[in-house]
């Protein structure tokens, strides 16, 4: 079966975990790790028509994500509602910017609290349309040179946006169009040239604030593969700090500008999401907490109700049905 097909024309499905919302992108090598605390309530629906794969997602939680699209294939998110804090391969995320996930070494991408984005899933091959598909080869390597942003003039991403809606609404109502040989058509050219109007008003931007993000983006990686590398054993601030040969005050400064937190949250918070994920096939929850460092039982119960706005052994029930 190729990337880009369904079993059903489209599929929309709740989650109440990030670990359940990551599987169903199930072409973008996904991991998900919720870092804002709280209930977390996500959707994503899902519809293929032509050479597309349309993932409409939303989430209610900060969440960092990494993943990694076929090397084939091109991936774009079109942001609907991108409210707070958010970064895309350490650059400032934003309404008025293409979120390029395809590219060489994958992505991460820190989403905000209320987050609603179109991801356009495109597999060239699988373009039946001639025009489209031409055109499409000559947008390409802009698409796959690298994940990240590409700032774009707000009046033509919204134009597109508006576009894009109108035919998802329909498609989504009317899900038999998309089999359609001349629908799909259709949608294909539109999507196409209509990323191609919105990729013509790039503008030249590299600000040094985006450099010094970006600097900021490479600890918070050096810290997060060091927690994950230590499961058992978690790292205090100071021995990151000897780890990463940074004082704590630029460990600290780097992790309020990326993340409008201090590091010591950030690592719970990674800790907390692997635990998550441990408890859908953990024996028990003392199982899943010590294997992350967790000893003090009722502390961490507290803390993963704070984390997942539920306790960890509602979690573990749930995961066993």
């Amino acid at each position: 079966m190729s990337t880009c097909e369904l079993t059903t024309p489209v599929a929309v499905r709740t989650c109440h975990s990030v670990e359940e919302q990551a599987a169903l992108l199930d072409t973008w090598n996904q991991s998900y790790c919720q870092i804002s605390r709280g209930a977390f309530d996500g959707s994503v629906t899902t519809l293929a028509i032509g050479g597309f794969r349309v993932h409409i997602e939303r989430l209610n939680r900060t969440v960092y994500q990494r993943g990694e699209v076929a090397a084939k294939e091109i991936a774009v998110g079109i942001p609907f509602q991108l409210e707070g804090h958010a970064l895309l391969c350490g650059q400032p995320s934003h309404r008025d910017a293409l979120h390029v996930f395809s590219g060489e070494g994958g992505f991460e991408f820190l989403s905000p609290d209320q987050h609603l984005v179109v991801n356009l899933e495109i597999c060239p091959e699988n373009i039946s349309n001639r025009a489209a598909r031409e055109h499409l080869d000559l947008l390409r390597p802009r698409l796959t040179r690298r994940a990240g942003l590409i700032p774009v003039a707000s009046t033509r991403l919204q134009e597109f946006r508006v576009a894009l809606e109108s035919m998802l609404n329909i498609l989504t109502r009317m899900p038999h169009l998309t089999k359609d040989a001349n629908i799909a058509e259709t949608f294909e050219r539109s999507a196409v040239f209509g990323l191609a109007d919105v990729l013509d008003s790039e503008p030249e931007l590299l600000t040094q604030s985006a450099s010094r993000t970006s600097r900021h983006w490479q600890l918070v990686r050096a810290v997060r593969e060091l927690v994950e590398a230590s499961p058992d054993c978690p790292l205090t601030v100071a021995e990151l700090c000897v780890r990463l040969r940074a004082s704590r005050r630029t460990l600290q400064y780097a992790f309020e500008e990326a993340l409008g937190m201090n590091p010591f949250l950030y690592t719970r918070a990674i800790r907390l999401g692997k635990v998550q994920r441990e408890l859908q096939s953990a024996a028990s929850v003392t199982e899943a907490a010590t294997r992350w460092g967790f000893w003090h039982l009722g502390n961490f119960s507290a803390e993963y109700r704070e984390q997942f706005g539920e306790l960890p052994s509602e979690t573990l029930r749930r995961y066993r049905g």
